[in-house]
């Protein structure tokens, strides 16, 4: 099944570090660049998909862990999201197993892991899946890890 609450492109205001978000998107794509007026700009548009756009271009300098972060980036603005909204925590508690998430091949694997990193998180502790928790964040620091060194390796500032 899908949910239209768990879609990164939802608008649905968040607070991070002290800005509001409109969306997952907007505080993805923005946190890409180093340009902080770039960032503003980003965080000003509301259409997920102008923001994805906007988070295409190689005008402005990306930061150059951009490849070992982007998933932690990812997951940060998702937990804001259920954290901040009793709603849509009630539909990822709600669900069961694996989740389907919908994007791009890494994306639509990676975005699932996040959803249900943060289900087991928001959970309460005696309902929590503490195996499954743990599984996945091992797979995220594996993540981490794993792009850290091809950066060292390949001396570029992905």
């Amino acid at each position: 099944k899908t949910y239209h609450e768990m879609d990164n492109f939802l608008v649905c205001e968040m607070k991070i570090n002290g800005k509001t978000w409109p969306s997952c998107e907007s505080y993805f794509q923005a946190m890409k660049f180093k340009d902080k007026d770039y960032r503003e700009e980003i965080r000003r548009e509301e259409d997920g998909n102008k923001c994805w756009v906007l988070g295409q271009s190689r005008k402005y300098k990306i930061v150059p862990n951009w490849e070992e972060i982007k998933v932690q980036v990812m997951y940060c603005a998702n937990k804001a999201k259920f954290e901040q909204h009793s709603k849509l925590k009630e539909v990822l508690i709600s669900t069961k197993g694996g989740i389907e998430a919908v994007g791009f091949p890494f994306w639509a694997y990676w975005n699932g892991r996040i959803l249900e990193r943060i289900r087991e998180e928001l959970r309460s502790p005696e309902s929590r899946n503490q195996k499954v928790l743990k599984k996945l964040l091992e797979e995220f620091e594996e993540y981490k890890k794993t792009h850290r060194e091809k950066c060292k390796e390949s001396k570029s500032s992905c």
